[in-house]
């Protein structure tokens, strides 16, 4: 079966290869006309998809591309007409030089977001245009003749046309291959977690900071070879790359489908084409345009695209195939992994000593706590309402830094590392609130639970269908992410749902698959019962038996106190962020001042 749907993709991708090079081909024998509005349609859909990547697949909506695409544009004419380099030799350059300057603006930028990395994008472009307009060496607004392009040799030229047109092919055809293999590899949900769930990517070991800086700088890295191609194209004049561009930029993505395969091709072709298909004044055309965009924007917000995706999910729902079945509550148990952090710190899997915190200084929130969790047990932390047990909790998932005292975990000093740096001493955590993906299948959900386990996954995502061994890789971590699923009663009729399609107890139980799919020796829940029912609560007791069973040591925070008392083998009081208690259940629940500040007796 596999090797039947393998063949078939195959196939698929020699097709659209051969069409391609047709229509390439077309274009590169069409008339001059044609062949203007063919390229620079073209090097709009490198400029889409290349914004789409940050805009749409990590939430960074950026108006400084056409400031990166002035630099590819711009950098290969004055580096081909001062110093003479060959123009393929320029390629690699100005990519790479977009790249960093992309890095440098994404890092820079990386304490605001939304609207103000938005501003900040929009302000180094308006930097560049303003440079390009007065600076003598790019001849100000007067512009600049770019570069030729090396035709091909009479023979072939008599074949296939003009030669540029198949450098822009081939610039349009490497950007389609980046972006989709990023889109169809493992990464992509955890690119999807950085955007839509940053603190359930940041527990899974995703170094969210470096993600976003990366990938801004491949955006600006194809931006910058859509310049490189631009180049050749036209006479280049500041008025190109202006904020303007950066606006209608966004519009093409935003209209034909932000974060959708098709749709930022689907916006540059019909931005692209417009001027020449609406043959009327220019200021009509901006006002024509204009409305069209907020038509889109208010009454299809998801796009041309994401409108066809919901025409085609509400005419399966309505023949019966978007149904699934109810899940089993009769979890499967799984074996642990052989884990290093298992075997290490003894008898104790955490501690925390004389653990002190303030947001504010001087007023104290965590006063001097100490809480030691034996290893292999049910652990629960509860008090009242701002007692400071999630203070405690982000303090011990890395979120939060301590001001005074330690934290071990399987016998490491964590209290200084951050959250990505948790797992991979053995700690996974669940949220209070089911902080997941809600475009995503609950199993592709479940995978970014497995992002610390997969060498060099984002490397290796630009050409990740290419790679056996990431196919290999994706095999794995579905199987893993099925059986952490099925581990918390969540059959195979539920793994293709999406999350937004599921109701809250399955939605709660994905988020606890996600933090035991990758076999943690430690593992925090933050009120876990949370909107649950009475049998759905029963289920995850059973679960947390089961992992008792399995080795691992549970840290429950929550409010019902019974299901704590019944539950967990020791128990931590905390009561305005002092330490009240902290010992076995039954002594716990016997504890005089635990019945006054907590129970009320």
């Amino acid at each position: 079966m596999i090797a039947a749907l393998r063949k078939r993709s195959w196939i698929t991708t020699v097709i659209l290869l051969v069409a391609f090079a047709a229509a390439t081909l077309f274009a590169a024998k069409a008339n001059f006309g044609l062949q203007s509005v063919i390229t620079v349609t073209a090097i709009f859909v490198v400029l889409a998809l290349s914004l789409d990547l940050v805009a749409g697949v990590v939430g960074l909506y950026s108006l400084g591309h056409a400031g990166l695409f002035a630099i590819g544009a711009y950098g290969t004419t004055l580096l081909a007409r001062d110093l003479h380099l060959n123009v393929f030799l320029l390629l690699p350059i100005v990519i790479i030089a977009a790249a960093l300057v992309g890095a440098l603006l994404g890092a820079l930028s990386l304490r605001v977001s939304g609207l103000y990395f938005a501003m900040t994008t929009f302000i180094f472009t308006i930097i560049v245009y303003v440079t390009l307009s007065n600076s003598a060496w790019t001849m100000g607004l007067q512009g600049l003749p770019g570069p030729l392009f090396p035709n091909f040799p009479r023979d072939v030229q008599d074949i296939f046309g003009r030669s540029v047109i198949w450098a822009v092919a081939a610039v349009v055809l490497i950007t389609i291959v980046i972006v989709w293999s990023i889109r169809r590899s493992a990464f992509y949900p955890v690119l999807l977690a950085v955007r839509d769930a940053e603190p359930y990517a940041r527990a899974n070991g995703v170094r969210t900071s470096l993600v976003k800086v990366g990938i801004f700088a491949l955006s600006a890295g194809l931006a910058g070879m859509a310049g490189w191609a631009f180049s050749f194209l036209v006479y280049q004049s500041p008025g190109q790359f202006g904020w303007v561009q950066s606006v209608n930029l966004l519009v093409m993505v935003i209209i034909g489908g932000m974060n959708t395969r098709l749709g930022p091709i689907l916006g540059a072709v019909l931005v692209g084409i417009f001027p020449f298909v609406v043959k009327i004044d220019p200021f009509l055309q901006e006002v024509v345009f204009g409305a069209v965009f907020v038509i889109v924007v208010v009454f299809f917000p998801r796009g041309i695209i994401g409108l066809v995706d919901l025409v085609v999910r509400k005419i399966r729902s309505a023949m019966g195939r978007g149904t699934t079945a109810v899940p089993t509550v009769e979890p499967v148990a799984v074996a642990p992994a052989a884990s290093a952090a298992t075997t290490r710190g003894g008898d104790i899997a955490l501690s925390a000593k004389g653990i002190g915190f303030s947001y504010v200084p001087g007023v104290p929130v965590l006063r001097d706590i100490d809480m030691v969790v034996r290893r292999g047990t049910i652990h629960g932390l509860i008090g009242p309402n701002g007692s400071g047990k999630s203070t405690l909790v982000n303090l011990i998932s890395g979120e939060l830094r301590p001001v005074q005292g330690e934290i071990e975990l399987n016998g490491d000093r964590v209290e200084q590392l951050s959250a990505p740096s948790r797992p991979a001493h053995g700690l996974m955590r669940t949220f209070q609130s089911a902080v997941l993906v809600r475009e995503l299948s609950i199993l592709e959900n479940t995978t970014v639970g497995l992002y610390s386990t997969v060498k060099r996954i984002a490397a290796r995502s630009v050409i990740w269908p290419l790679l056996p061994s990431a196919r290999r890789d994706s095999r794995m971590l579905r199987e893993k992410a099925g059986a952490a699923l099925e581990s918390v009663g969540l059959q195979k009729s539920w793994h293709g749902t999406q999350l937004r399609d599921v109701p809250h107890g399955v939605e709660q139980l994905t988020q606890l698959a996600s933090s035991i799919v990758s076999d943690p020796s430690v593992l925090v829940l933050d009120e876990p019962l949370a909107g649950l029912s009475g049998a759905e609560v029963t289920h995850v007791a059973e679960i947390l038996h089961r992992l008792r069973e399995r080795g691992v040591t549970v840290i429950v925070i929550e409010h019902q106190t019974r299901f704590i008392f019944d539950n967990c083998d020791d128990v931590t009081v905390l009561a305005a962020g002092e330490l009240v208690t902290s010992g076995p259940a039954a002594e716990v629940r016997a504890n005089a001042r635990v019945r006054e500040v907590y129970l009320g007796q």
